[in-house]
């Protein structure tokens, strides 16, 4: 089986090995010494670094980029480059205007073409090897990137246009699935690290409808969702599982025994959750081995994916990525290794 079918079977609930899904974001440029702004910039350096992960990492599958500013920027938003992460917002175009966009972004605005030739020319270089995650950035997040942190005010002042903004997003979400699935990804991602900020009623108020409605349109497409969130967002997981996606990630903030309990209820894939900074980022090689010997044995299986907690750091060691992809995929000869 290979690792792109590994994937979809697990996503499909069926009996196998454990997936490696490594979310290599702008971490890939280190592999091949260009900035963080060079490789979410330029398609080829993009491309060329990816493949360069694929080659180290053997992973089941990979993210074709992991920037949540990707729709924001087509949409007007500002942005601030490091050369070791991803851009952030500067400027929120609707701050101080309670306004809808009249558009949804296409193709030929901003980085999304870019992205999107970047999944199609590395699906046609993985082939059946790897599954690719086309990664959109979720409605509640672009939201903010629009509206700025008034949203959360919005929330108790103006609820009624929080929630046309909401829908609003949803439908420039629901476009990128579109066209990630036109570019040949297997899975399609909902990025979306402000679920953590929130209650799990003002989940339900203005956010579950939305998540409904996106999950319900990727699953039209034929390709299955995952729906991805940072932070400490283990009040907000059952409502999570509720709106509909096939799989969920979480990172190391989240107690994953206990959130696999929930998502089991639900038969939703769980992904997550091996520690970004403490481990990936500061700890040796036989840290990552232990630490995801250690993810691997407090669940079962059945419906999971192995993988970092979110993006990975630019600077992360790549024999330490090495070292987690040895643990899920030789786990006994891992575990002889660090058995001392």
């Amino acid at each position: 089986m290979t690792g792109r079918e590994l994937v979809l079977s697990t996503f499909r609930h069926e009996p196998g090995r454990v997936p490696w899904v490594p979310f290599v974001g702008v971490h890939a440029g280190k592999l091949t010494g260009v900035t963080a702004r060079e490789l979410y910039t330029d398609v080829d350096k993009l491309v060329d670094a990816m493949i360069e992960a694929e080659r180290l990492y053997h992973p089941d599958g990979l993210p074709v980029m992991f920037d949540l500013q990707i729709e924001a920027e087509a949409l007007g938003c500002e942005l601030l480059w490091s050369d070791d992460s991803p851009p952030t917002v500067s400027r929120h175009p609707l701050e101080t205007t309670a306004e809808i966009p009249g558009t949804v972004p296409g193709q030929a605005d901003g980085r999304i073409g870019l992205a999107l030739e970047a999944a199609r020319r590395l699906d046609e270089a993985f082939g059946s090897r790897v599954a690719l995650f086309g990664l959109v950035c979720g409605p509640f997040t672009l939201a903010s990137h629009l509206r700025g942190t008034t949203i959360f005010m919005d929330m108790f002042d103006n609820p009624d246009y929080v929630s046309r903004l909401m829908e609003y997003c949803t439908e420039v979400a629901r476009k990128m699935a579109d066209l990630y699935v036109q570019a040949g990804v297997a899975v399609i991602a909902c990025v979306d690290p402000l679920v953590s900020q929130i209650s799990p009623d003002h989940f339900d108020q203005f956010l579950s409808r939305p998540f409904t409605d996106f999950f319900s349109h990727v699953r039209s497409l034929g390709v299955p969702s995952s729906f991805f969130v940072c932070g400490d967002a283990t009040r907000n997981i059952e409502a999570m599982c509720r709106s509909g996606p096939d799989g969920i990630s979480i990172d190391e903030n989240i107690d994953l025994p206990t959130a696999k309990v929930i998502t089991d209820r639900y038969n939703v894939v769980i992904g997550g959750n091996i520690p970004l900074a403490s481990v990936m980022l500061f700890g040796t090689q036989q840290d990552n081995m232990k630490t995801t010997l250690g993810i691997l044995d407090s669940v079962d299986a059945h419906n999971f994916v192995c993988s970092p907690g979110c993006d990975m750091p630019f600077g992360v060691p790549p024999e330490n990525v090495i070292g987690c992809g040895s643990a899920v995929h030789e786990t006994e000869a891992a575990r002889a290794l660090v058995a001392n």
